[in-house]
Parts: C-alpha cells; structure tokens; sequence
C-alpha cells in the first residue's frame, strides 16, 4: 500500500475533534469554481464542470474527501443524469465510446485532472476511490442521487503522477455534472503546497465550499419559436470582450450568471452590443420576448 493510502486509511480511524476544528476555520487560500460544458446537453439539463483553483503552477490536489464531522457533499435539489455505461470515475471513458453512445460524455463523474482514460505515457494514472465498496457513497450518486461522504469517503491519486497538478492556469478539474437543479456543498480539498505534503496531515486540508449552481437557469429561459433567422456573430475584442453582432430584430439584451442572477443589461444599438463577463446572454425581441441565449465562457464560446 502506497504512503499516501496509509496515510489516508489511519487518519480516518482516528479522533478528528482537535484537528477538525481547526480545519474548519483556518484561512482556505484554495477555491472550488465552475465552467459549463454543454446546455440541453440531455434535454433540460446543463452540464457543467467544478474545477479546484489552486496558488501555485506546483501545487498538487491529491484527494478529495469527507467524513463523519467533515462531510463532503456535492448535493442537486433534482437528481444527476448518469449513463447506465458510465461510472463515478472517467477511468474507462473511452472517446470512441463517445460515437454509438452520445450521451456517455455527458454523464456525471468524479475525478482529479482527467475527463478521459488516463495516458499513462502523459503520467496520468486512474482515480482511486475510499472505501472500495460501493454502498458507502458511490452507489447514491451511480443512480442520480447527491454526492454524499458522510462517513469515510474520498477519491484520489497518488504525488509523482501529472493529474494533480495545478499546472500555468492553477486549475484541476475535480468532476462533471449533468442537472436540472440547483447545485451546492463542500468538498475536502487535500493540497500540497509546491507539490510537498505538511508533516501533519491535516495541514493539507482546506474545507471548501461549492459555489451555488442553478443548473436549469438557461433551459428555463422560454426561446420564442418564430421565423426571424437571427444570425449572431462574434468578434473578439482587445480589452478581452467580445462584439456581438445580431439583427434588426433584437432590441435589448441581458447576462445572467450561473444562479440565474442579472449580471447586466442593455439595448442593442444599430444590431451591435459589447459583453466581458462570463454567463449566459439573453437577447429580446421588441415585445420582451427570448428570441435567442449564448453562453459565454472566459476560456472560449460556447453554443
């Protein structure tokens, strides 16, 4: 058995009063953050990925747990889409798969830094689950429920492999979710700092919560069904943004974020208006009516 795995195994059969406490409300410098992947990805549903932000391009994410007093909990008010080929892990998704079965890429899973079999030739290596038996959290969320470790629970890989790796964007994805609820939680985060672990092994554990995640906000948005042959370019701006250009038909729009919160608002000048922000632009016909939604990203555009 692997130090990490001893480590792992006798730290959760001891007493955590003194060092949960302390857990719980020391100073996290670390973030958890999302990024859409898809909308109506499975009709109704968005889906959407949580990354860890770490500190330093050094920094290792090397579990993510919970347990009696410190749970971990990624919790949706509706139920999880899950692929009766997939499982809590993407160590089998192979994208060939992705061909007869569609819908498998969008099955919801837990990882860390791979969204596909790992490419042992890159240093990658499977994702370890804690316990190995499945009754205790996995087989709740195989079958749509929430993420629910409550008792002992983590997943992981092992320091010297490449998936943990904060790497030049500081980010490691930490799993996929498909929804039409309301996402929340905390998770357990296991960091070492520069890729080197504390003598104590709870000084690498930060308590993070789970930004609020309104995964239905954008199929709830009712596009009018009508002949108006919107065409919306884009064009990217220097300052970062980017120019929409849209037809005579548009006469306002709006951003939401991902709770479905108004972010901003505006009128459409000449079939042109300018957005920065990462979320989801809507855009209004004269009556107020939705004749079309973006979603942007900070990474990119998606459709």
């Amino acid at each position: 058995m692997s130090s990490f795995l001893l480590r792992l195994s006798c730290t959760f059969l001891l007493c955590w009063s003194v060092s949960l406490a302390w857990a719980q409300q020391h100073s996290a410098p670390y973030s958890l953050e999302w990024e859409v992947v898809a909308v109506d990805s499975i009709p109704g549903m968005t889906t959407a990925r949580l990354y860890a932000k770490l500190v330093n391009p050094t920094d290792y994410l090397t579990s993510v747990s919970g347990w009696d007093e410190m749970e971990g909990e990624v919790l949706t008010t509706t139920a999880f889409y899950q692929h009766p080929d997939g499982w809590v892990t993407p160590n089998n998704n192979n994208p060939l798969l992705f061909v007869p079965l569609p819908d498998l890429r969008w099955d919801s899973w837990i990882t860390i830094g791979i969204d596909v079999a790992p490419n042992g030739a890159e240093g990658e290596i499977p994702i370890g689950v804690f316990p190995p038996q499945t009754e205790y959290w996995i087989d709740q969320f195989e079958v749509g429920g929430s993420l629910v470790m409550d008792v002992d629970g983590a997943w992981f890989v092992t320091l010297g492999s490449s998936n943990g790796t904060a790497g030049e964007d500081l980010r490691v994805l930490v799993g996929q979710f498909t929804t039409d609820g309301i996402i929340t939680g905390t998770l357990n985060l296991q960091v070492f700092s520069e890729g080197v672990a504390a003598d104590d092994f709870m000084d690498d554990i930060y308590s993070i919560a789970i930004p609020e995640f309104d995964a239905g906000v954008v199929s709830s948005l009712d596009v009018v069904e009508q002949d108006l042959h919107i065409q919306w370019r884009l064009t990217e701006l220097e300052n970062g943004g980017f120019g929409h250009h849209v037809g005579s038909d548009v006469v306002s729009w709006y951003l939401v974020d991902y709770t479905g919160s108004l972010v901003k608002e505006g009128v459409v000048l000449n079939g042109y208006f300018e957005t920065r922000m990462t979320g989801i632009v809507v855009l209004e016909g004269a009556e107020g009516e939705v004749v079309d939604t973006r979603l942007m990203q900070c990474l990119g555009i998606s459709r």
